[in-house]
């Protein structure tokens, strides 16, 4: 499922002699950063830019967008996580090489996944023309790729260490297909096993989100199982493993946004009581410290928990309902 520059054998394009490169190159290289990590980041941006003489002629278009877009940047101090994860977002695109996948791991390991994954996100929409996002779509591809172990083991990498990085890579390709998820939209369903393989092989980012989008709206519903059987009917266990873990992540989004929603339902419900934290937690039960965790949204209460919160709400807008103390 990889399709890695090197087994495609593309043509290269040779940089233009007036290509902005060199000179982003000498100011990247010579501009002190004050993050932290700062210099590795600055490390992955110009092993980028070093290999600008031999882009992917399919990738020129991309390269081209890419220098702007740091040229857009180079005055910005607080550019440099921009500009690495964007400059790691068009070398696994472009080039697919062992050292972009340890750099893909590097930078999810210093700025976190959560964080790699937006800011991967905000540069491909910065970065693509094409609707159908095309570079990310190979990004994720590579990304993902079963041969990333052997790879980075051919390439001097222990193989614990190379299966680390192969994982983390795996787990930023999935968290950036469901960046931009969308449960409301719908579009036609997948229907036979020769279809579903088109789109795992050939799909686009887009395809896949609109696909997982439909399965996000009910994780547990007879979409998701019919995509399961059409991935057994495949007979490719690693097709299976890949739509095994999109379903159980599509479910646990669901989660998420649960908890999301019931969160904000117990913010609305404590604010429009009119108590405090502390009164509201005395009222329902419980202790202020685990209001605030329901609150936040770090813990879901009970069934019948959320109904007493819900009871506490109604009955404390009442003036009459509020508990007087001695001595007010």
């Amino acid at each position: 499922m990889s399709t890695s520059a090197s087994t495609l054998e593309p043509r290269l394009r040779a940089v233009r002699a007036d290509s902005p490169a060199p000179v982003l190159r000498q100011h990247v290289a010579a501009d002190p950063v004050s993050v932290p990590a700062g210099d590795r980041l600055r490390e992955i941006l110009c092993e980028t830019l070093d290999r600008g003489d031999r882009v992917p002629a399919g990738h020129a278009t991309m390269w081209r967008q890419f220098l702007h877009l740091l040229e857009q940047q180079r005055n910005d101090p607080r550019s440099t996580a921009r500009c690495a994860v964007l400059a790691n977002l068009v070398a696994v695109a472009a080039f697919d090489e062992p050292a972009d996948h340890v750099a893909t791991a590097e930078l999810a390991d210093q700025l976190g996944t959560p964080r790699l994954v937006r800011l991967q996100h905000r540069a491909s929409t910065a970065l693509e023309t094409d609707p159908l996002l095309p570079w990310t779509s190979a990004t994720v591809r590579n990304l993902r790729a079963a041969d990333i172990a052997a790879r980075l083991v051919a390439a001097g990498h222990a193989p614990q260490a190379a299966d680390d990085i192969a994982k983390a890579c795996a787990g930023v390709a999935r968290a950036l297909v469901f960046q931009d998820l969308d449960p409301d939209r719908t579009t036609d369903q997948v229907t036979s096993v020769l279809q579903f393989l088109n789109l795992v092989e050939r799909g686009s980012i887009v395809e896949w989100r609109d696909q997982l989008g439909m399965v996000a709206a009910s994780p547990w519903g007879p979409y998701a199982d019919h995509l399961l059987l059409l991935a057994r009917e495949s007979e490719q266990p690693e097709v299976l493993a890949v739509v095994e873990a999109a379903i159980e992540e599509c479910r646990e989004w669901c989660r998420d946004q649960e908890r999301d929603q019931v969160a904000r339902e117990i913010r609305h419900l404590v604010a429009v009581s009119g108590s405090s934290q502390r009164e509201f937690a005395a009222r329902i039960g419980t202790s202020p410290s685990r209001l605030s965790t329901y609150v936040r949204g770090t813990v879901t209460p009970s069934a019948a928990m959320l109904l007493r919160i819900q009871r506490a709400s109604r009955s404390l807008q009442h003036p009459s309902a509020r508990v007087i103390h001695p001595g007010r």
